[in-house]
């Protein structure tokens, strides 16, 4: 197995989603993601099996906490399970070229008018904790769904920018990257 980092186990646990997609069981598994969006960790026993079992010893939060990395691999599930759902074609890729999901939103921009959307986009660039941050990412990832659902997110390095931002780790350099991926030409 390659070094174990958020991005790469996150990228071992969405190959295997998609795979298990074509079977009920992994549908079911998707749809239980779906469902466990915005609910507190307590109340999502039907998601923890495969969560843990997925998931290296290290990557475990203490106590009764969640850790860092579950969060950040948790929530880059949940929007895997939304962004594919009723897609035959895998929607994660690692992209040549692709940098950050700054790299996905920009294709929003297709109008002349992009107000609307940079406005969204600011606002989840600009949000005052995580917990908001993702709120504002779930809505643009439903949002690109439903206006440019061909284009690719690379949901394992959208899992480790979560990570870095969730531990304070250049929090700013993530987000200012997501931001010159979304603006430039």
């Amino acid at each position: 197995m390659d070094k174990e980092t958020v991005e790469n186990i996150t990228r071992e646990i969405i190959g295997e989603l998609y795979v298990m997609q074509e079977y009920s069981a992994g549908r079911a598994i998707l749809s239980r993601l779906r469902s466990s969006i915005g609910r507190d960790f307590t109340n999502m026993a039907d998601v923890m099996p495969f969560l843990f079992q997925k998931l290296p010893e290290d990557f475990l939060g203490k106590g009764d906490k969640p850790g860092d990395k579950e969060i950040s691999i948790l929530t880059c599930l949940q929007l895997y399970a939304i962004y594919q759902q009723g897609e035959k074609k895998c929607v994660f890729e690692g992209i040549e070229g692709y940098s950050n999901i700054g790299t996905s939103l920009k294709s929003l921009r297709v109008d002349d008018d992009n107000t609307a959307v940079d406005r969204r986009f600011n606002a989840m660039i600009t949000s005052i904790d995580f917990e908001e941050l993702i709120v504002h990412l779930r809505h643009m990832i439903r949002l690109l769904k439903s206006k440019q659902s061909s284009t690719k997110i690379n949901f394992a390095k959208l899992a480790e920018d979560l990570y870095r931002i969730k531990k304070d780790q250049n929090k700013d350099d993530v987000i200012f990257a997501w931001a010159r991926e979304y603006y430039k030409f």
